[in-house]
């Protein structure tokens, strides 16, 4: 559950830990609080794994992402390369694995 910052760092320790720099975060380890920009826990949790180069996507609950201006949110990081909202983890997977998928077919 990525209910605070210090969850946040864990990930990141894991990450470091199996060699990767990618994260997947599924919707039932995000709680209410994420969802909320009021709380300033999804902005933590991001400046935590850009700070340490962990390219993450999140498969958001819509009924959650729709609600305030999560969605606002989601569609500014969306542009970026660090930080993506997707609604399953096809999309998710197919976001992480892009660039890999690019060296692999030579592009």
């Amino acid at each position: 559950m990525l209910a605070n910052e210090n969850n946040a760092l864990d990930l990141v320790g894991q990450c470091g830990e199996n060699d990767t720099p990618l994260l997947l975060i599924r919707s039932e380890n995000l709680p209410n609080a994420f969802y909320d920009l009021h709380t300033g826990l999804a902005g933590s949790a991001l400046l935590k794994f850009s700070n340490y180069r962990i390219i993450v996507a999140a498969v958001v609950n819509p009924k959650l992402a729709n609600a305030g201006k999560f969605w606002d949110f989601a569609l500014e990081t969306n542009r970026g390369r660090e930080f993506h909202v997707c609604l399953d983890d096809e999309t998710a997977m197919q976001w992480l694995l892009r660039d890999e998928l690019i060296q692999f077919s030579g592009g």
